[in-house]
């Protein structure tokens, strides 16, 4: 991202190794169309903001599957950005290794991030300058799983908070009354999910025989939250 670095806005040390990303860009496909069997929006001839876009597969499904027009990431993660670049091909998309908002960046259709929002220590200047950069009556869908209500990430959360030096935890209900006071009307959903890998958990040791626990994380703590900036 080529955006102002906002000092403690988002915890650098959480961001993994190009090889790991990969890993993590195959494990997220399931997510991802939840995401977009969730949302109450037509993406076809869009202008698409994505929030933490690593590797760049979320605009490049957006791009292949939904139509959208053109596509725009940013994240800190200056290798993971050099391969969503390589990786787009010809495709309509933007890539910038930034912490914010890129400069002269605006006027999305919609705008998307994953687990995104537990990374930030200042929610407010996060919420501000989406809703500048989206259209009015246009949505920004943001999914969160890593949050206070959470069982499961609040220990996840408990155990790697300092060495990957990430800010306290949000309530869901502290997220909302943020971007209720930066000017958006808030609105949230679990997600639409279909099936889950299962093997993609069992093959981490400390994940296995926890198949309920990560059922339920699935379908009741990880929500999208709809942020529309009024029009």
């Amino acid at each position: 991202m080529t955006g102002a670095l906002r000092v403690g806005q988002v915890s650098t040390g959480y961001w993994r190794s190009s090889v790991q990303d990969e890993a993590m860009q195959d494990e997220h496909g399931f997510i991802w169309q939840a995401m977009l069997d969730t949302i109450d929006i037509e993406l076809g001839g869009a202008r698409v903001l994505d929030a933490g876009c690593n590797r760049g597969g979320f605009l490049r499904m957006l791009v292949d599957g939904a139509g959208i027009a053109e596509g725009y990431g940013y994240d800190p993660a200056f290798a993971a950005v050099a391969d969503a670049r390589e990786l787009s091909g010809d495709r309509p998309l933007t890539f910038e290794a930034a912490h914010a908002i890129p400069a002269g960046w605006g006027g999305f259709d919609v705008a998307f991030s994953h687990e995104v929002l537990y990374l930030l220590a200042d929610l407010r200047v996060h919420a501000e300058d989406m809703l500048a950069a989206l259209r009015p009556g246009c949505p920004y869908f943001a999914v969160m799983g890593v949050h206070a209500g959470s069982q499961m990430m609040a220990a996840w959360h408990a155990a790697n908070a300092d060495h990957l030096d990430l800010p306290d935890l949000h309530d869901l209900d502290e997220v909302a009354g943020v971007f209720e006071e930066a000017g958006f009307e808030v609105g949230v959903a679990r997600l639409r999910f279909r099936f889950v890998p299962v093997s993609a958990h069992r093959a981490r040791p400390a994940d296995r025989d926890r198949l309920v626990e990560w059922l339920d994380y699935y379908s009741d703590d990880k929500v999208m939250f709809r942020f529309t900036r009024p029009s």
